[in-house]
């Protein structure tokens, strides 16, 4: 049975070897003699200076001096020159050159082990001879900050490419970006070692890392193409797949094989060729993609991170010795840009957060090329027009804030199109459909507005709750949640299938549902609260102003007729305002009630028995007054009209913080379900309910018993309803 090896055993290995190799690195770096000075060629580049020493150097006093040769005790001594400080020998261009600096490295390092050297310094316009003992080792603090920026670059990008392939352990492509990554770590750590040098390294050691570097750089290559060619499409099948590996490995064997260091100049000519073809690869994946809206995201996210790193290290540091010209930026700071392709080469293939691209990467493409324009107009101003580098650096930034940048920013609308609807026009289509009386209708009208903002291909509705908006299959989908009653939805490719969803999208589905289910909701309360003042207003009209007329019916006398249909047009006027009166003095209202009853039951031809207790300085707020009135009214209305009898009891009590009415007669009872069918005795129960209060009815042929009890401190706003 095969055994396989756990993805989480991978990573760990692979940054075990990370940091070995970094170790490594460390090692053979500090295993160098020091003299302890930092070294710089003057700017006509014709002697090299004492710029800085470190402290407890054996040249501590001699910052600033001219370093015009070095020697061992009693022997020839070597002549120093700038090129001996060459940070890469891969850029003196000739084969020659290169022979030459690799000789007098190994001079310099024999002289400077030997024991005692002889060190010729100029200074003033004087020289002098100063022996100094270079110490056995180069110590931790004094390797620069290039040194260990070279080391991270190794290390992160052998993790990362190691970490892609933990996540997608049986995908080739992550396997061809852990090799990308072995070659990363190879060159950068190698070149560490000797483009942080002090004066010289040993010719074994020298070569040894020299050669790494170059190995490493070309490995890197045949992991990159290679990639491209598979991912996210395979392109090429069969042996030709092998084809690149195979040209970059005759790179190798020529660079590295024949007559070192006869071709080592060729080196960058094979990188640039290897980058040519790599972004030929990145060009052709894109053409296939172009209708596949996740794979063209992802190289739409590889292409800028290749733009950006491959172009910042090919612009800054292959071109210009190419051209004749000192690099831009030294080669230990251009490896950070190869990171930068590594870290989104990794992101586009463990496919994080992909959808986000054209939020951002439109951008930071705008801005490097106007970086790069900035450069390249100083160049061109410096080299070409011979001005000096304060005028030609501003007239270059006066050019790219005046020019580019304003049209950096029409470039930027016309291609990423925001087509967002117009703030007023999204608010008249919110609150349209919060209008809409169905919710049938008010779905459809929401599908519409969805289609409107997103246009997608389809828009489905899903059953699953969701609480906000989401991404899912790589942004090919935006699921919707439901809002005030309405189903979710699913909507699947954004613009007709011309993009995906990105977190953009999602953010502004968030806020319309938002606004969307908060009209819908506030417009249901609306309505809801419009239907439920309507039915105060039947209640009120049914049990007070129903009284107040059967009152004047009743009664002969004009005047007091007009006077009872001037108190039923007041009563009238409030309830319909409904104005939120002071709290009434129990005791004023009774007796208001009293004669109210007592004339109505004498037009009726009935008695009245009255009597309270307890209700002396009790006050009610006011909408308990028109429940009361409405429960005294409605019972004395009953009375009249079903009764028969000759007699009516009212009794008001006040006790333990309720007020007990009951309202009885000596009449012959009445059929409760037929009274269950009229709105009065329900009106008065709904009205007992909201005041937290409670009524019962008691019938028999010997009389009826209607009795509340309604609590005083009960709440104001429920008893208005």
């Amino acid at each position: 049975m095969q055994r396989k090896i756990a993805p989480g055993v991978i990573l760990v290995g692979a940054l075990f070897v990370a940091l070995g190799l970094a170790g490594l690195s460390v090692w053979v770096a500090m295993a160098q003699p020091w003299l302890g000075i930092d070294l710089k060629a003057q700017d006509q580049g014709a002697a090299v200076i004492i710029a800085g020493t470190a402290q407890g150097s054996p040249m501590q006093d001699m910052r600033g001096a001219r370093l015009i040769a070095i020697g061992p005790q009693g022997g020839a001594s070597i002549a120093l020159e700038p090129d001996d400080l060459v940070e890469e020998p891969d850029t003196l261009g000739k084969a020659a050159q290169v022979r030459r600096f690799f000789d007098r490295q190994a001079q310099i390092d024999a002289a400077m082990v030997g024991g005692q050297v002889a060190v010729l310094l100029g200074r003033d316009g004087a020289q002098q001879t100063v022996m100094v003992t270079p110490a056995s080792s180069r110590p931790l603090g004094d390797l620069p900050f290039n040194f260990w920026s070279q080391l991270f670059v190794g290390v992160v990008g052998l993790s990362l490419g190691a970490w892609v392939v933990t996540l997608r352990p049986k995908d080739a492509a992550a396997w061809m970006l852990l090799l990308s990554g072995v070659g990363l770590a190879l060159s950068a750590q190698a070149a560490a070692i000797y483009s942080t040098r002090e004066l010289a390294l040993g010719p074994a050691t020298f070569v040894a890392a020299s050669r790494v570097n170059g190995f490493g750089t070309l490995l890197f290559g045949i992991g990159m193409v290679t990639l491209f060619l598979i991912y996210p499409k395979r392109l090429v099948r069969g042996a030709a797949l092998g084809f690149p590996a195979l040209v970059i490995g005759l790179m190798l064997a020529v660079v590295l094989g024949l007559d070192w260091p006869q071709y080592v100049p060729l080196l960058p000519v094979f990188v640039s060729a290897t980058m040519a073809v790599l972004l030929i690869a990145i060009a052709a994946q894109v053409w296939t993609n172009w209708r596949d809206l996740a794979a063209r995201a992802m190289m739409g996210w590889l292409g800028l991170s290749v733009a950006l790193g491959a172009g910042g290290f090919v612009v800054t540091v292959i071109v210009p010795p190419l051209l004749g010209r000192d690099a831009v930026l030294e080669q230990s700071t251009a490896f950070l840009f190869f990171l930068l392709i590594y870290t989104g080469i990794a992101l586009g293939v463990a496919r994080y957060r992909l959808f986000d691209l054209a939020d951002w990467s439109l951008g930071v493409l705008f801005y490097a090329v106007g970086v790069a324009l900035l450069l390249m107009l100083d160049a061109l101003l410096i080299f070409g027009l011979a001005l000096d580098r304060l005028p030609a650096l501003s007239l270059s930034l006066a050019v790219v804030c005046l020019i580019y940048l304003p049209l950096r920013r029409r470039l930027s609308g016309w291609v990423q199109r925001d087509t967002a609807l117009p703030i007023e026009d999204l608010y008249r289509q919110i609150t349209d459909i919060a209008h809409l009386p169905e919710a049938g209708q008010q779905l459809a009208a929401t599908t519409a507005l969805w289609d409107e903002m997103f246009r997608p291909l389809s828009i489905l509705p899903r059953a699953d709750v969701a609480d906000a908006p989401s991404l899912a299959e790589d942004g090919r989908t935006l699921f919707l949640p439901g809002v005030a009653g309405l189903p979710g939805l699913r909507l699947d490719y954004a613009d007709r299938g011309a993009r995906l969803f990105s977190s953009r999208d999602a953010r502004r589905a968030a806020t319309i549902s938002h606004l969307l289910g908060d009209a819908l909701t506030r417009h249901r309360s609306y309505t809801q609260a419009v239907l439920v003042e309507r039915l105060r207003i039947n209640r009120d009209m049914h049990d007070n102003i129903g009284i107040l007329l059967l009152s004047a019916l009743h009664t002969p006398e004009a005047d007091r007729k007009n006077t009872l249909i001037r108190q039923t047009l007041a009563d009238l006027r409030e309830i319909v305002s409904n104005p939120m009166h002071e709290p009434w003095l129990l005791s004023d209202l009774l007796a208001d009630l009293r004669a109210e009853v007592a004339e109505v039951l004498e037009a009726a031809g009935l008695a009245l028995h009255w009597e309270t207790a307890g209700t002396s300085g009790v006050t009610v707020p006011a909408p308990l007054v028109q429940t009361l009135r409405a429960f005294v009214r409605e019972g004395v209305a009953n009375v009249v009209r079903h009764s028969g009898g000759r007699r009516a009891s009212v009794m008001v009590r006040v006790a333990d913080g309720q007020l007990r009415v009951a309202l009885s007669d000596d009449g012959s009872g009445f059929d409760p379900i037929a009274a269950a069918e009229g709105n009065g005795l329900a009106n008065l129960r709904t009205r007992m309910l909201q005041c937290d209060g409670a009524l019962s009815v008691e019938t028999a042929p010997s009389g009826t018993i209607i009795a509340t009890s309604i609590p005083l401190e009960a709440i104001p706003g429920k008893a208005a309803e």
